[in-house]
């Protein structure tokens, strides 16, 4: 059975009919009859009915005997999605469509299996998706998912992103058992390419590399275990402390009383914690400079009052042991007053010391010292000549290289003798030990309750660098960058569900770590190799199986160990069955 174009002439007019027709034998003959007229191509068109039989034939048409399909991680991606229920999430906000044409569910969930299996911009998604086993596990036709539809419902789902986004959390939250007890925060910039002049969304701000570019901003939230459950777009020169603001809010609404927030220096003014306080927040974060917590180290706990602190890294048994990274730490009470209503708050400061920061200060301070001893030499070198001709030339020339800290730590003379400039300089060593004393020293402010100890707090602070690596696998793993579109709803529905396939991502890592407890599994790394699961190298392990449609229906490849054991491990069933073992081979001879 299959569908003919019959072109029909009245008059002058030419019209084009689609019929449903059906070959049969007769008499040996084959015929061929008319089983039912759809209608002009023209309406059928401007109705949308022919997409609509376009997509029901699609669903129903199966490949050839002998065509094969890339599987990768679609069963793994499958399996958290279903039990995620996010096809019924985005169709309860955005409504379910007749099953001849793809739901906006569908899009967004294709959307997110690209991200995971073959991350790429977006472009020819249709194209991946006629390579890969859309059709076969979500029963997606991927002649459907073109450019146009895309776009669509990229538009329409910017509008409801924030609730969807809220509903997945609590989603992952409730059906993976996963701890939202303590947040981690932070920003990143997505730097883009383009004018994008009329975008709200899209605009010059300054990024971790201290440059001004056109940029968007993505805010990023993982709990302990390091899973990502909530990243938002921001627009590109939005103030970090606002954003943070914004999603500390929505989260704060969204989870029980007790959230625990742990964000970076952004938070750490008075005004900013003293609002958190009074917003029911618990929260650790570090102090910034501003906040004067080195001169209180100096005056109520110095040294002497630093006690060991036993914390140690996953990075630590790898190292030498002179050279593993020693903390000490002291808890001290901190009385603030409420800059905007008066009030008191009291917090608690734990000061940390660290071998390795202060290792790096120092290290900073002797590189920015050699650096400026360096320029200054120069400008003596030249001094009477054509740059350095008055007093007033190298004066303003000392001023630009006395910058920053060094400014305090190098003392400088300058003055003329017979009518040419002169210039001296050495190193203020009683400035250097003076600030040598707070090397290593950062402090974390915290307004949690009860019996609390400085190695508790670090420990605390110490997952921060987890949300840092949800920022990595959004750009690096998942390739949120380069952004080809110019719509803001776009921009930002895109943004928003690679977020989402960040979640899916997540629960993957999280269940295979939880199902292993400390063990390695073998496989994951090269040359057969064992090794702690991530997202990525469990994705990795898939990446080349495929199925392949039989006489008898359709065969997955052989799976190899490491596969099997991360389907054991994940409960994830098998849909179809495998490739069964080879014989040995019989080319060229006869039974």
């Amino acid at each position: 059975m299959f569908t003919k174009r019959v072109r029909v002439r009245r008059g002058n007019k030419s019209y084009v009919y689609v019929k449903l027709v059906e070959s049969y034998r007769d008499g040996g003959r084959v015929r061929q009859r008319v089983v039912a007229n759809l209608g002009r191509e023209d309406e059928l068109k401007a109705s949308g009915q022919l997409e609509a039989l376009a997509g029901a034939f699609a669903r129903l048409d199966p490949p050839m005997v002998g065509i094969r399909r890339e599987v990768g991680p679609l069963l793994l991606v499958s399996d958290v999605i279903a039990r995620l229920g996010l096809a019924g999430i985005v169709d309860a906000h955005l409504g379910d469509r007749s099953r001849s044409r793809l739901s906006p569910a569908e899009v967004v969930i294709a959307l997110i299996a690209n991200r995971l299996a073959a991350p790429s911009p977006l472009y020819d998604v249709a194209g991946w998706a006629s390579q890969a086993a859309m059709a076969e596990i979500f029963q997606i036709p991927p002649m459907l998912l073109n450019d146009d539809r895309l776009g669509r419902v990229l538009e329409d789902f910017a509008p409801v992103a924030e609730s969807v986004r809220g509903a997945v959390t609590l989603a992952a939250i409730d059906r993976f058992g996963i701890d939202a007890s303590r947040l981690h925060l932070d920003l990143t910039a997505l730097r883009v390419a383009g004018a994008y002049e009329a975008s709200s969304l899209v605009q010059k701000g300054w990024g971790a590399d201290r440059s001004v570019a056109r940029q968007v901003q993505a805010l990023a939230v993982t709990n302990r275990e390091g899973v990502p459950l909530y990243m938002r777009p921001e627009a590109g020169a939005a103030a970090e402390l606002s954003c943070i603001g914004a999603a500390l809010e929505r989260l704060s609404q969204l989870l029980p009383p007790g959230l625990v927030v742990c964000a970076d220096s952004a938070l750490g003014h008075v005004k900013n914690l003293c609002e958190a306080d009074r917003a029911g927040l618990s929260f650790v974060v570090p102090l910034r400079q501003a906040s004067g917590f080195g001169d209180r180290y100096l005056g109520e706990v110095g040294p002497q009052a630093m006690t060991p602190i036993r914390y140690s890294s996953r990075r630590a048994p790898h190292r030498p042991v002179g050279e593993r990274i020693t903390y000490k730490g002291a808890l001290r009470d901190w009385e603030v007053t409420d800059p905007t209503t008066g009030e008191s708050h009291r917090f608690r400061v734990a000061y940390i010391w660290s071998s390795e920061e202060q290792a790096a200060v120092r290290a900073a301070r002797e590189k920015a010292l050699r650096r400026a001893e360096e320029a200054l030499a120069r400008v003596a070198n030249g001094l009477g000549g054509r740059f350095y001709r008055t007093k007033t030339q190298v004066d303003t020339k000392v001023a630009q290289i006395l910058s920053g800290q060094v400014a305090e730590l190098l003392s400088v003379h300058t003055s003329e003798q017979d009518g040419r400039p002169t210039l001296s300089f050495s190193r203020d060593t009683a400035a250097i030990r003076a600030a040598q004393r707070t090397d290593g020293i950062y402090a974390l402010a915290t307004n949690l309750s009860g019996r609390l100890s400085a190695t508790k707090v670090l420990r605390i602070y110490k997952d921060q660098p987890l949300v840092e690596c949800a920022h990595k696998n959004g750009k690096q793993t998942l390739r949120v960058r380069p952004i080809f579109l110019h719509n803001d709803d776009r921009i930002e529905a895109l943004i928003s569900i690679v977020g989402l396939a960040l979640v899916v991502f997540g629960l993957i890592e999280i269940g295979l770590r939880r199902a292993l407890g400390d063990q390695h599994l073998e496989g994951l790394l090269p040359e057969g190799r064992p090794a702690r699961p991530t997202g990525r190298n469990i994705l990795a392990a898939f990446q080349g199986l495929g199925l392949t449609y039989t006489p008898t229906g359709i065969v997955l490849d052989r799976l190899t160990h490491t596969q099997k054991r991360i389907l054991e491990l994940l409960d994830v069933p098998l849909p179809w069955p495998q490739q069964g073992p080879l014989g040995p081979s019989k080319c060229g001879k006869r039974d």
